[in-house]
């Protein structure tokens, strides 16, 4: 288990970056949720799909920002793939 203060350290930090003053809440929202997807955290993104709504994010933009996920996750790929074929000419 991670000792109390880590936990309530990373708690704080997790608020204060998702409560910024930069950036409009619902883009926050869809920021966080690419992310999520992009890093293949499940209890991340089962908690944001559950609180969607609420934020304002339609089931349209969290398709969009699936689809945005899987259109830079497939040129990572592409281009890894790529180079491992240079390294081998």
């Amino acid at each position: 288990m991670i000792p109390e203060n880590l936990k309530k350290s990373f708690i704080d930090f997790h608020k204060s970056i998702i409560s910024n003053d930069v950036i409009d809440p619902k883009t926050t929202f869809m920021i966080e949720m690419g992310a999520a997807m992009a890093v293949g955290c499940y209890p991340c993104m089962e908690k944001l799909t559950g609180v969607a709504a609420d934020k304002g994010v339609s089931e349209a933009e969290l398709g969009t920002i699936q689809a945005i996920v899987m259109a830079v996750s497939s040129g990572r790929v592409f281009n890894q793939y790529r180079e491992v074929c240079k390294r081998l000419e």
